[in-house]
């Protein structure tokens, strides 16, 4: 795209142009993509960090026109929300593993709190069904069983990196589920589950 062209195309943005922003959009898709997916190396993660980049860019669109390049400026967000959902993916990933190995371990004593216990094990493993089966294997070897990423990897013959790939969807998925289906957030989830 021509500078002059670019420089136009970021004012007609910011003075709400929608048709110039899906015009941007799709020219810069593919290379905010190809660059996202160079960090998270996953195309689901990699989906959700670009289409969270663009709507941002257009909530903040009267910003655009004090942009000299948007490349730049395209690929810094990005970045920047590469590395934020890299944080959340590892922060849920100790909280899943934490609600696991806690869940297996909970001690109920009223029978509502064994009712409740019972529900979220169903809720669980009925999460648990909807995964792949190569996912699903992975899963309770890691959380069920307790091995670690490299004894898994040794284990089924593939890369922990492999490993850790089936865990993340894991995660997302019960996540998402947990959201969906129950209506609140995972760690509304998870307080439920484990209050004292």
């Amino acid at each position: 795209m021509q500078l002059a062209t670019e420089e136009l195309m970021l004012r007609q943005i910011a003075a709400g142009d929608q048709q110039a922003f899906s015009e941007l959009y799709d020219r810069y898709r593919p290379v905010l993509y190809r660059f996202v997916y160079g960090i998270l190396k996953s195309s689901d993660l990699t989906k959700d960090a670009c289409q969270e980049v663009f709507i941002r860019i257009w909530e903040d669109r009267q910003r655009l026109d004090q942009v000299q390049s948007f490349r730049y400026y395209l690929l810094t967000a990005g970045k920047n929300q590469s590395l934020n959902m890299l944080k959340k993916v590892v922060s849920e990933e100790r909280t899943l593993s934490g609600f696991v190995r806690q869940y297996r371990d909970v001690q109920t004593t009223t029978p509502e709190e064994t009712l409740q216990a019972e529900d979220y094990q169903r809720f669980l493993q009925s999460v648990l069904a909807t995964l792949p089966p190569q996912s699903r294997r992975v899963f309770e070897l890691c959380r069920q069983q307790g091995l670690s990423y490299d004894e898994v990897a040794d284990l089924l013959g593939v890369s922990r990196n492999i490993v850790k790939k089936h865990m993340v969807r894991s995660m997302k998925v019960l996540r998402l589920a947990v959201e969906r289906d129950l209506g609140i957030t995972f760690s509304v989830f998870l307080a439920a589950v484990f209050r004292s």
